[in-house]
């Protein structure tokens, strides 16, 4: 059985937030968005957010604990709804090119290249999708049920599956290259990462603790690095699992786990340094230091040569942040509760916020100004949970709500 904590924390969360929802007067719409700004800290307001565009994509995520998330190539933006429907946009404004309905829930998506799209399903199916049109160019059975986007080269797409499996597909017919596999523990927290495929290796993480680098031809593995150790009486006490996809840069790579150390290893398996780290995300590297959201809900910033922690963050403790997203001078991390934070790189101070809440439905009452039918919002998560993409055109949010935006954020 697989038990994420985070999923048992939102559900409780919201079914307490929105139990009190009710059909409201604009006016006391307005008072439920000001009283959402309680227990949020101060910051310098540096920063000018706004919405280029927004658009409905299926029903979202909910409390489903799935991380969907877009992808770009040029002017296109891909993206998955977990109903089951694909959709190709036109950056600049949010125009459908088309969508196609795979007819089964999506799980992980979208990965993207060279005119691929890939995109597994809960059927336990990896879709190759024509990224023109959407057109299926084939489909694959895989071993269990994939959660993060495939990692891709030329020839071959890798993808991780909850069940510890690591399989590689030919791009070209769907055929099944190789699988590797690992034990599981009892208890995982629900996640994978994205497999980091380079030159000669495939590397992820496992919910061992442990960073594999496999023969990228032969499935075989070459070395491993331990970034967390089992410790603790009960299960959940040792739950060591590296949700989070390892990142490559200039020869290192690094990686992070649940209940242990972020990384820094070479291709080789020789780790660099490491440092306390523990996260369910992937690290962030901008301007020569690495980002990560710790499960403590800390951003916390560390030198990308030593490791030597640079900054800490705080201040946003308890509202479930999701992945660091740098874009520009600024780190971009968004919550829970559909708030977008804006942070300085080179110190952490907060300098910018905006509620991304979702779009209630407008209603005339009787007697009444037009008021907001927050009824229709009830049993919808207004978190975001899925990584922000950072693009030439501003920044892409997808949120629990199935909202797609982009954002500008610009110097105030």
């Amino acid at each position: 059985m697989r038990l994420s904590p985070v999923v048992v924390l939102l559900s409780a969360l919201l079914a307490v937030q929105l139990s009190g929802c009710a059909s409201q007067p604009a006016n006391q719409a307005e008072a439920a968005d000001t009283a959402d700004e309680t227990g949020l800290p101060d910051y310098n307001d540096e920063t000018d957010i706004s919405i280029e565009w927004r658009k409905q994509l299926g029903v979202g995520a909910g409390t489903a604990y799935t991380r969907l998330r877009p992808v770009v190539s040029g002017d296109t933006v891909f993206m998955a709804d977990t109903s089951g429907e694909v959709y190709a946009l036109d950056l600049a404004d949010g125009s459908e090119q088309w969508n196609v309905d795979l007819e089964q829930p999506v799980t992980a998506g979208v990965a993207q290249d060279n005119g691929q799209l890939f995109v597994a399903t809960r059927d336990g199916f990896l879709h190759c999708l024509n990224s023109a049109d959407g057109s299926e160019i084939w489909r694959s059975r895989m071993t269990s049920e994939s959660v993060a986007p495939a990692g891709t080269d030329a020839k071959r797409v890798f993808v991780h599956t909850v069940d510890g499996r690591v399989t590689a597909f030919e791009r070209a017919d769907g055929k099944q290259a190789w699988s590797y596999e690992t034990a599981m523990p009892v208890l995982t927290v629900r996640g994978t990462g994205t497999p980091l495929v380079l030159d000669q290796l495939v590397i992820t993480g496992f919910a061992t603790g442990k960073l594999v680098a496999l023969d990228k031809t032969l499935g075989i593995p070459r070395w491993d690095v331990r970034l967390a150790t089992p410790d603790g009486r009960s299960e959940l006490e040792r739950l060591v699992d590296v949700d989070g996809a390892p990142i490559w840069d200039n020869g290192i790579i690094y990686a992070a786990s649940y209940h242990g150390k972020l990384a820094a290893v070479s291709l080789n398996g020789e780790t660099r340094w490491e440092e306390e780290g523990s996260t369910y995300t992937s690290p962030e590297l901008a301007l020569g230091n690495l980002y990560l959201t710790l499960d403590s809900d800390h951003i916390q910033s560390y030198d990308m040569a030593s490791g030597a922690p640079v900054w800490t963050q705080k201040a946003l403790h308890g509202r479930r942040l999701g992945q660091t997203s740098a874009y520009g001078s600024w780190l971009a991390v968004a919550d829970g509760e559909g708030y977008l934070h804006i942070m300085n790189q080179v110190d952490g101070e907060l300098v910018g916020r905006k509620l991304l809440r979702p779009k209630p439905l407008h209603v005339n009452y009787p007697n009444q100004t037009e008021g907001t039918n927050w009824r229709a919002l009830r049993g919808r998560d207004m978190g975001i949970r899925s990584p922000l993409v950072a693009t030439d055109k501003g920044l892409l949010v997808y949120t629990n709500a199935g909202e797609l935006l982009l954002l500008s954020v610009q110097t105030d």
